[in-house]
């Protein structure tokens, strides 16, 4: 398979199919248990590269937290000045977290950003520009590759965003027993791009403009009523979709198309539910951001579920494969999705259907 490389800014990303001791990267990175053991996968092959000091070096620190990172020498290994271990293997505190009612996909999501996360600090606090991620976690930590590539691709594509250095990023995607097919990292792929796409909108916009609108939350906000209410479109979407939401917002109104949006979570509480039943009613045409967040939304189920039962036209954008929720399964099952990873790519395809719904 070939690589792929996507910018975010001034950095590349480039996702390889191959082994990750090929690197060039200042960094590298490993996989391991809280006492840095090295006895399998990525890191075994890290140690038996860079020698017994790479391990003499990182148990010095054990035993290390879950989620949090180790820097060692890379001992041996000419091409790399350093080894990251990432500590994603540790039973007991996993089931102190699991016993505290957190969940065990909180808990992966928890340890895999915040892995990510400190691996980029460390990396700018070093001064150093380039680093290779394995698909960390995936091995003897046993994370579903689909969970590694989901956490992984959001957590890399938020540092890459958020920084005007010029980075160096690989993700190396071994699989040592030719368990998956291409299309099984057709996932990543539209998620990096779609990323990609929207850093890159978000970047032209800011030039363009230099005037932004703030909004300012206070006790005195002025809220809308039901008379002032002149929007076309209900947009249902969880706020931590908000990159492809403010995108959508802006597309809309560049397509003079007029939308009410709960962006700030003003209105999602008890007391403004006669607002959102407002909302849904005058609008002509409910726009649904469907991905895993929203379908475990509750406020956007109850939003959609009105929806529903107004006979409002809905327009689902799938952001990911999350199936809908349960609730409202049955009843926009056989709505045609339009496919939104890319929402750069798909904005046609959507204002096509809007106009078609807004203009009945």
């Amino acid at each position: 398979m070939e690589s792929r490389q996507y910018i975010f800014n001034n950095s590349t990303l480039t996702v390889k199919f191959g082994n990750i001791l090929d690197t060039k990267a200042e960094v590298i990175v490993s996989s391991d248990d809280c006492y840095i053991t090295m006895g399998g996968g990525v890191s075994r092959a890290i140690l038996q590269a860079g020698g017994a000091i790479v391990i003499k070096d990182a148990q010095k620190m054990c035993p290390v937290p879950l989620g949090d990172v180790v820097v060692t020498t890379a001992g041996k290994m000419e091409r790399q000045k350093y080894v990251y271990h990432c500590i994603t293997i540790d039973k007991k505190r996993r089931l102190q977290m699991l016993a505290r009612q957190v969940t065990e996909e909180d808990v992966l999501n928890y340890l895999l950003q915040h892995a990510v996360d400190k691996c980029f600090k460390l990396m700018l606090a070093m001064d150093l520009t380039s680093i290779a991620f394995p698909a960390i976690g995936a091995g003897a930590a046993r994370i579903p590759i689909k969970k590694v590539i989901e956490q992984m691709s959001i957590t890399i594509a938020h540092n890459l965003a958020c920084t005007n250095k010029t980075l160096n990023v690989e993700l190396y995607l071994y699989d040592l027993y030719n368990l998956y097919s291409e299309a099984d990292y057709i996932t990543l792929f539209e998620s990096l791009a779609a990323k990609a796409a929207l850093v890159e909108y978000k970047k032209k916009k800011a030039n363009e403009d230099t005037a932004h609108d703030v909004m300012t939350i206070n006790k005195d906000i002025v809220l809308p009523t039901r008379s002032t209410m002149k929007h076309q479109v209900f947009i249902s979407y969880s706020r931590k979709d908000h990159e492809v939401a403010d995108y959508l917002c802006d597309f809309l109104k560049e397509n003079c198309i007029e939308y009410w949006i709960d962006k700030e979570g003003i209105f999602s509480s008890s007391n403004y539910k006669e607002l959102i039943v407002d909302a849904i009613e005058v609008s002509k045409a409910v726009i649904f951001i469907s991905s895993v967040n929203s379908n475990s939304s509750i406020n956007v189920i109850r939003e959609i579920g009105y929806a529903v039962n107004m006979n409002k036209p809905i327009l689902p954008l799938a952001l990911d494969d999350e199936p809908y929720a349960k609730s409202i399964r049955l009843d926009i099952s056989d709505i045609d999705q339009i496919d939104f990873k890319n929402p750069v790519k798909s904005s046609k395809k959507l204002i096509t259907s809007l106009m078609y719904v807004v203009n009945k």
